[in-house]
């Protein structure tokens, strides 16, 4: 027992060792990002067999105004400047007025005042006529930008032009800024609705134009990530995951400068730089596409004053425009061309583009880094039929600019640093008492301890509310857990942590386990499990040990299906919220002594979880919130949707229901008054896979594992029965006249069958392995035919089988198939030992299968977690009640030991 002085000094030392570590956490965030800021992996050229690339230097030409005159002149002057491509856009609102009535007089002026002057044409198919548009997009002044209501119509214009052009053109950009609004009309922006737009023009542009070069539109830099704007990286995501890859042949984008010098080294979403072309280049090595060039086919810095893209004074904007270009020039192979943003000389000057537009002194000093470019060419690049050859021009050295700071501190010393730090800290946490506080200031620094954490936003605050709840779940290591489980409903109300320049979402469930690892550690430390005879003892008496293989074959299932991943960061992020974080619940509750010792306490914590998650549906139900559909106001909760939501609550339904009939007296009533309310929040939620599935199901498992349940409604007599009989059918009927119009929906009934088609075209081509935890989202878009109507979005098939068949393939589905005869080979056999907890564990589980049948069963995060949690407390259920009471009567633990008798 330590002296009050040395517990305080105990205390003070483990703060300043959390403020250390704190503090390395921030320097190996600081290093990591410094690596990431010197482009570390990005210095590889391009493959030989890259598409070709017009000359490097270029600039987007916006003739309005100009008279065929003026714009000789214009063009000979851009040539002049030594700009070799220009990139101008072809209105399809403008060609084809109407269906079939093609215009091509000022196409096809300006195209050869192009040719003329010496230059690469570059042309943005862009637009729609009123006639292709959709009605929704028909109002708005700005509807041209609007996409086409059938995107063959788009094609056959895409055609046209190459079919007209195709002598003379190579370089077509296939729409422009689709990833932000006004350029997607009135609709949500839809990365896989552009994809499918690219896979219908592309291949009708190369029957006609066999050599062209397809270029992505140029996607705008924006840092938002919603309905009317998406950040470059997402919607590039998604455009691949829509299986566009093999129709374009370079990804074009729009870095300008805002109010940051090109040397800006910060490599973030929310910083909107030149280097943002780096952000996009790690996206496409991450989506394993590092052969496809990039083109910044708008760059520059703006000198009008209250510019949207930032103001420069003219002088920087001429060092800016030259210093990027040797920076993409030089230093970025991957890089095929680059062009300045904007030349419009018929525009007034309080025009925005007017603040692009070439002036003498900007024309001079593109012109001279054009002459001391050309001294020092590049990776030899194939040319087109229409380029010109380089015209000689004077010698200059060629400044080099200088790579960023290197790192802060060696990698080795911070590993080292950080295991002195664990030393350290184990050593003073094994110094400090981990004894249970009284109950009642427990609970009350619990109480304040959430919420703080509820309103903490700053990092340091959030990283001390953990250590403090380890601290406190240390003394009472099963509490933890506990949390764990009542917290599961609420993954989706994550808590956004900023780290340096990166936002690491933390689920409340997943906080509670990390907080729990403390314990453990101190646990496995003060008792030794590996070969204790004690823990042999236990384990003969426990249900068969299957359940752990077929944990570790789950593993097994999430890991193999890396072979079908192409976007890893997804990857990871399923194998944990679906894999790892549910299989560690489920050995903690299955073999850690102090959660394994209490399931009854366990399964209430499960069922509290699923009664907050009911109190908070029902309480943004009445202030009128929901979604409604088919004439019904659906509760949703703090998920993403009703039918997660019934996904939920009918497993925590029944698993109340077996608790409820555990307990005697006002207990019961108390429980069955909490699974009323449950009842009526799983009704409005408007679910039919619900209602008309998984209750029944629930149903039927109650009474198939309890048939003491048949012999006591008998005893009832006919009355009562006839009774119950009358109150069912009329609630069934009163449930159909409320749900009348939901109930004869057929539409989704249609929606999910062209659902399971799409998934099964997908299983044929991964058949074995699956596509991986998580990698559904990201394989689905590229089956979906053009103008589906599905949701390219969807996060599951909507089926169990197909679900487990696209996650996992055949060994998934055979692991499936094998754990389901498991565990109801031994449901049945210990039917008449079961207990009731046990038997609503079994039926909500059973109610998950039935509705998984049109619905998620563990493809999101709650309900993996959720199905572990009830398989691991099923079969720990102790066979015998405890009749021995623990030492430590003061705890969490000794308490659930007093009263798990009682179930």
């Amino acid at each position: 027992m330590l002296s009050p002085l040395r517990l305080w000094l105990a205390w003070l030392r483990l703060s300043l060792l959390l403020a250390i570590g704190y503090g390395l956490v921030l320097l190996a965030g600081f290093q990591a990002r410094a690596h990431r800021e010197q482009d570390q992996g990005l210095a590889s050229p391009l493959p030989a067999s890259a598409a070709p690339a017009p000359p490097f230097l270029g600039i987007t030409l916006y003739p309005e105004g100009l008279t065929a005159p003026g714009l000789e002149r214009t063009l000979i002057g851009l040539a002049g400047a030594g700009f070799g491509w220009v990139r101008v856009r072809l209105g399809w609102e403008t060609i084809e007025p109407a269906p079939g009535d093609l215009r091509w007089q000022e196409a096809d002026r300006l195209l050869e005042a192009i040719e003329r002057a010496g230059l690469t044409p570059v042309v943005v198919l862009d637009g729609s006529p009123a006639w292709a548009r959709s009605p929704q997009d028909q109002l708005r002044p700005d509807a041209h930008l609007a996409p086409p209501a059938d995107l063959n119509d788009y094609a056959r214009f895409a055609g046209a032009v190459a079919t007209r052009y195709g002598d003379r053109l190579r370089f077509y950009q296939l729409w422009d800024e689709p990833n932000i609004a006004p350029h997607w009309g009135a609709r949500h922006i839809s990365p896989v609705a552009y994809a499918q737009m690219v896979k219908a023009a592309a291949p009708t542009i190369r029957s006609v134009d066999a050599d062209a070069t397809i270029l992505l539109a140029a996607l705008a830099p924006t840092a938002d990530r919603g309905h009317t704007a998406q950040d470059e990286v997402y919607f590039l995501n998604r455009v691949y995951a829509a299986g566009a890859a093999p129709y374009f042949d370079a990804v074009a984008i729009q870095p300008f400068g805002f109010g940051f010098t090109p040397q800006e080294p910060r490599q973030h979403l929310q910083t909107l730089n030149f280097r943002r072309a780096v952000l996009v280049r790690r996206a496409m090595l991450a989506a394993g596409d590092g052969a496809t060039p990039i083109w910044l086919v708008r760059y520059g810095w703006n000198r009008a004053l209250n510019s949207p893209w930032g103001s420069v004074e003219p002088h920087h904007q001429i060092r800016f425009a030259t210093g990027a270009l040797e920076i993409g020039y030089r230093h970025w192979p991957w890089v095929a061309a680059q062009g300045w943003a904007a030349h419009a000389p018929a525009l007034p000057d309080s025009h925005p583009l007017a603040g692009f537009s070439l002036t003498p002194a900007l024309a001079d000093g593109f012109r001279h880094w054009a002459k001391t470019a050309t001294m020092h060419p590049r990776q030899p690049i194939p040319t087109s039929r229409e380029m010109i050859a380089a015209r000689p021009l004077a010698t200059a050295p060629l400044t080099v600019l200088p790579a960023p700071a290197t790192t802060i501190l060696p990698w080795g010393w911070l590993a080292a640093a950080a295991l002195l730090w664990l030393w350290r800290t184990w050593a003073t946490l094994r110094l400090l008492p981990w004894r249970a506080k009284p109950a009642w200031l427990h609970a009350a620094i619990w109480t304040a301890l959430l919420v703080v954490y509820y309103m903490a936003t700053w990092p340091p605050l959030i990283a001390l509310c953990w250590v403090a709840a380890a601290l406190l779940i240390a003394a009472t290591p099963a509490l933890g857990v506990g949390l764990a489980l009542a917290l599961l409903p609420f993954y989706f109300q994550h808590k956004e942590v900023q780290g340096v320049d990166r936002v690491w979402a933390i689920a409340p469930a997943y906080a509670a386990l990390l907080c729990t690892l403390p314990a453990l550690l101190i646990w496995a430390k003060q008792r030794p499990w590996i070969g204790s005879q004690r823990l042999r003892r236990r384990a003969s008496v426990w249900p068969p040990a299957t359940a752990g293989w077929m944990a570790i074959g789950w593993m097994a299932v999430g890991l193999l299906g890396a072979a079908g991943v192409w976007y890893w960061p997804a990857y990871g992020q399923g194998l944990l919220a679906l894999v790892i974080a549910p299989l560690a619940l489920f050995t903690l509750l299955r073999w850690w002594e102090p959660a394994r010792a209490q399931p009854s306490r366990m399964a209430g914590a499960l069922f509290a979880g699923g009664l907050f998650l009911t109190l908070a549906g029902l309480g943004d139900w009445l202030r009128g919130g929901g979604t409604v559909a088919d004439e019904l106001r659906r509760l949703v909760g703090p998920t993403f949707s009703p039918n997660h939501t019934a996904l939920y609550l009918e497993r925590t339904l029944f698993l109340g229901l077996g608790l409820a009939l555990a307990r005697q007296g006002w207990q019961r009533w108390g429980m069955l008054a909490a699974c009323g309310l449950i009842a009526l929040a799983l009704a409005l939620t408007g679910s039919r896979g619900a209602l008309l599935l998984g209750a029944p199901a629930g149903v039927a498992a109650l009474i198939l594992l309890k048939p003491s349940i048949g012999n006591q409604l008998r005893r009832l007599g006919r009355g009562p029965l006839l009774i119950g009989l009358g109150v069912g059918i009329g609630l069934a009927l009163l449930l159909a006249w409320a749900f009348g119009p939901r109930l004869l929906n057929s539409a989704t009934v249609h929606e999910r069958l062209a659902i399971w088609s799409v998934t099964l075209a997908l299983w044929r081509d991964y058949l074995l392995f699956g596509v991986g935890p998580d990698g559904f989202t990201w394989r689905f878009p590229a089956y979906l035919p053009p103008n589906s109507p599905l949701d390219p979005d969807l996060r599951h098939p909507h089926n169990l089988w197909l679900e487990l068949a696209a996650q996992g393939g055949l060994v998934a589905l055979v692991w499936l198939a094998g754990l389901a005869l498991l565990v109801a080979n031994w449901s049945w056999r210990n039917r008449h030992g079961l207990a009731w907890p046990q038997v609503g564990l079994l039926a909500g589980l059973a109610a998950a299968v039935a509705h998984g049948q049109v619905d998620a069963f563990q493809a999101l995060p709650d309900l993996a977690a959720w199905n572990w949690a009830a398989l691991a407390l099923l079969l720990s259920w102790p066979a015998q009640p405890k009749t021995a009471a623990p030492q430590d009567s003061g705890s969490w633990t000794s308490l659930a030991d007093r009263t798990s008798s009682s179930y």
